[in-house]
């Protein structure tokens, strides 16, 4: 259950689970902003509807660390903005390879937090808890700045969608075989292969990421190959659960990487260029 609003031409979304050191700009009208939110527990019963706001409040919003401020022109199109900003929080969780949550919306920022404050409960299901919060650092900051736009953009792609949207929530699963799964199912979706899948995917992935360095090309090729057939194992039901924690954390890291390579190209990959 997500509820967003829109009152007047500025809003606050509260993220856990990500921090940053200084105000980023991630598209027209929406900034990411350090944030650090000290309640006392009289504002949050104040602003809280019920007793499940209250638990929520009290469990996430001492771990904010950052918050989107969005502006728009009116009301209705700050509703509309503030709705779409959530997929900023779930690109920055893609990119950077953690759990960033916008559990609360609020008219203020999150150091101005108080009893007359209009906070509302964005994210019932307690996502982004208990973790370690990933500070974006200076060189993060940077590509952020110089590509986050373009990021926004392959949003319109289906195939990009899922595959970031797979990367940001595959740890929502506790068993390593369903975060397996999700994760080259979004790394699958960016090809679109149809047969040979194990050779191809291999072969395609390599040329993507490194055309230029044949030595390169063949330990990506090797690890790609190696990793499919630890994801089919796991998938079809093996018994055997060695490795697969490992699996899912290389796994990660090549849809990680096969992101921001897209990202960094404007485009994704184009399969008739990347075939022999």
């Amino acid at each position: 259950m997500t509820h967003i609003s829109g009152r007047g031409r500025e809003t606050f979304h509260y993220i856990n689970g990500i921090g940053v050191r200084r105000k980023l700009q991630l598209g027209d009208g929406v900034e990411l902003w350090p944030a650090r939110c000290q309640p006392e527990p009289d504002d949050v019963i104040k602003v809280s509807k019920n007793e499940v706001d209250i638990g929520i409040a009290a469990i996430f919003l001492r771990q904010v660390k950052s918050q989107l401020r969005v502006t728009a022109s009116d009301p209705k199109a700050l509703a509309v903005a503030a709705w779409n900003s959530l997929w900023d929080c779930v690109l920055l969780s893609a990119l950077h390879d953690c759990e960033s949550v916008c559990n609360f919306q609020c008219n203020k920022p999150a150091e101005g937090f108080n009893a007359k404050c209009k906070l509302e409960v964005t994210n019932y299901y307690l996502r982004g808890f208990g973790r370690s919060v990933h500070m974006i650092n200076k060189e993060e900051s940077i590509w952020i700045e110089k590509h986050f736009q373009a990021a926004r953009n392959l949003l319109e792609e289906p195939e990009f969608q899922n595959a970031v949207h797979c990367m940001a929530t595959f740890r929502w699963h506790a068993h390593p075989r369903p975060r397996l799964a999700l994760i080259w199912s979004g790394i699958e979706g960016l090809f679109n292969i149809e047969s040979e899948v194990v050779f191809r995917l291999s072969l395609y992935i390599s040329r993507f990421l490194s055309l230029d360095n044949r030595d390169e090309m063949r330990t990506i090729f090797s690890q790609v190959k190696r990793l499919y057939k630890q994801r089919s194992v796991a998938v079809h039901g093996s018994k055997k659960d060695k490795g697969l924690d490992e699996a899912v954390i290389e796994s990660a890291q090549l849809l990680k990487t096969l992101i921001k390579r897209c990202v960094e190209a404007e485009a994704l990959p184009k399969v008739e260029e990347l075939a022999p």
